[in-house]
């Protein structure tokens, strides 16, 4: 366990934030990128949920460029889902210098 700490091999964490509802995160290195590490979240995120049958659809992204004090870090919240849920589609995003948002549409069901 020490090789892999002190080597960064150490894999991703899922959180849990809901029924379907997952949150990754990337913390870089000196010379890491926001943008390398939105790709390292939406590639773990796509892998997360092809190793269970479901389909990754991006909810956020919020990533900080590295400073003084700290590296450079990303975050994503995904949904993880059926692949025929009707959330499972391509979602409209709302950008900001430093996050994505999906602008979320009501989605009709019959109950």
């Amino acid at each position: 366990m020490a090789v892999a700490f002190l080597c960064g091999c150490i894999g991703p964490t899922f959180a849990p934030m809901g029924r379907d509802e997952f949150m990754v995160e990337h913390r870089g290195t000196a010379v890491s990128s926001v943008s390398s590490l939105k790709i390292k979240c939406l590639l773990d995120a796509n892998a997360y949920c092809e190793k269970h049958g479901l389909a990754m659809v991006p909810v956020s992204t919020e990533g900080h460029e590295k400073t003084a004090w700290a590296t450079a870090s990303c975050e994503l919240v995904f949904l993880a889902i059926p692949p025929n849920d009707p959330r499972n589609k391509t979602p409209f995003l709302e950008r900001s210098p430093d996050s994505v948002k999906v602008i979320k549409e009501e989605i009709k069901t019959s109950n």
